[in-house]
């Protein structure tokens, strides 16, 4: 009975539809839309990740000169597209990542490279992402989902962004391309084949030095990673200080005894390879260079970097009873929470920065576009601003009081002279604002974990 239901169901079907697909199974694949398009075996001794949006940046001659170099070499190169967004292409990473997840990546390029090239435009409209879909067989309502943006792609986009920033150590004008890890001295589009069979060449012969040491094949990637070329020896040039407390205040220390950070406000996991901490005062304006470098410096190794903030300041100034008031309170927001939802713990793992850094930020923002305000009020307002449980916080204030103060005292014995300061792997500088400057200095103290892993023998030589 229910076939021929069916059968009536499907003559009554109006005669102008497509007779191709009048009950035709059509085979949409799946892939992981994490994963990216690529070409050449994962196992391959040099890898090329090359960045760029879509469109008119995949078409200049470098580009296509890194497929021929890929398909010369098909089983010693993989060839990897890191897709990005510009301004004038932020539609078209979303378009090729889905064409990718429905296995028609390459198809897809072709066909809007010509559609291009026919129109002679630089972008195209919805509907002609839509028309270019079609003809290599898109899944076309999936399609138009996901070029008004997806959660998954946009982890996509950020990750390649955060690795071209990086490895180009700040974001540089796509495309451009890195050869195990490593940037050539000139930009993609400047370089010839012959620049590329060289680059490519160099590549090689670090990878199987690396693999003669002792090296996993399958860790080359990291290894090559930890192992960019950064100054022989990093020059950090500190930023504006409040005050110097005490003798030789720009000397590098280790702190010791080593500082203790449990519990003080943070931005990004509890465990991990390096710990940056940022001491200052809760009011400083200088505060705010060395906190956006070092939560820079986390987003771009989201899960091996953890920045801590921690109260720093003269306790003998005339305003240390205030100060010690927000940085107290500061504590307790760590503690307490600033939004009902923090106080569970399984939100609170998904969130990069915690309660307490937010309690921080939400002051030093108030006290940058503001004149000073008594610290009762200030606490007050902010607390009211992030709904903290008024009662909770109150009793934690109470329990507290002066921990900050000892906390300070602390670090001034473990060797801390001036606020702020910047902590890097427990290395004590001066505030650092510089990125790049940051940046270096985090690499130097990740990389021996990461080339210990991949090859032992690296580190001795």
């Amino acid at each position: 009975m229910t076939r021929i239901v069916l059968i009536a169901l499907l003559a009554s079907l109006p005669a102008a539809a497509d007779k191709r697909h009048t009950g035709a199974v059509v085979q949409v694949e799946h892939r992981d839309p994490s994963a990216l398009p690529s070409k050449g075996p994962a196992s391959a001794l040099v890898t090329v990740e090359v960045f760029f949006a879509p469109g008119s940046q995949s078409r200049v001659p470098a580009f296509g000169m890194l497929e021929q170099l890929q398909a010369k070499h098909p089983t010693r190169i993989r060839l990897v597209y890191r897709l990005v967004k510009t301004g004038n292409q932020a539609r078209t990473p979303y378009a090729a990542l889905e064409a990718h997840a429905q296995g028609k990546y390459f198809d897809f390029m072709d066909a809007l490279h010509k559609e291009l090239a026919r129109t002679n435009r630089i972008n195209l409209t919805d509907k002609d992402l839509i028309d270019v879909a079609k003809k290599v067989e898109i899944d076309v309502d999936r399609f138009t989902d996901a070029i008004k943006g997806t959660e998954a792609y946009d982890k996509v986009l950020d990750a390649n962004e955060r690795r071209r920033t990086l490895r180009f150590r700040g974001p540089p004008a796509a495309p451009n391309v890195l050869f195990n890890g490593r940037a050539p001295q000139t930009q993609l589009t400047a370089l010839r084949m012959e620049d590329l069979e060289r680059e490519y060449r160099a590549a090689k012969d670090l990878a199987e030095d690396l693999l003669d040491r002792g090296a996993d094949r399958s860790s080359l990637a990291d290894a090559f990673d930890a192992a960019s070329p950064a100054p022989a020896e990093v020059v950090v040039q500190p930023a504006r200080t409040d005050e110097d407390i005490g003798d030789e205040p720009l000397r590098t220390t280790l702190a010791t005894p080593p500082l203790d950070l449990r519990g003080l406000p943070a931005y990004g996991p509890l465990e991990v390879s390096t710990t940056i901490a940022i001491l200052c005062s809760p009011t400083s304006s200088n505060c705010n260079g060395p906190m956006r470098a070092a939560r820079l410096v986390q987003e771009l190794y989201p899960d091996s970097v953890r920045v801590v903030w921690a109260p720093y300041f003269d306790v003998m100034r005339d305003d240390a009873a205030d100060l010690s008031l927000l940085a107290d309170a500061a504590l307790c927001a760590e503690k307490v929470g600033t939004r009902a939802e923090d106080r569970d713990s399984t939100n609170l793992a998904k969130s990069a920065e915690s309660p307490g850094w937010r309690w921080v930020q939400a002051v030093l923002d108030e006290n940058s576009r503001a004149r000073r305000t008594a610290p009762d009020k200030l606490i007050d307002k902010i607390a009211d601003k992030l709904r903290v449980d008024q009662r909770a916080f109150a009793t934690c204030r109470a329990q507290v009081a002066g921990t900050s103060i000892a906390w300070i005292e602390a670090a001034r014995r473990s060797g801390v002279r001036t606020t702020p300061s910047t902590v890097v792997g427990g290395r004590i500088y001066g505030p650092i604002d510089d990125r790049q400057t940051l940046q270096w200095l985090v690499e130097a103290e990740l990389a021996p974990g990461v080339l210990g892993e991949a090859a032992p023998s690296w580190r001795a030589r």
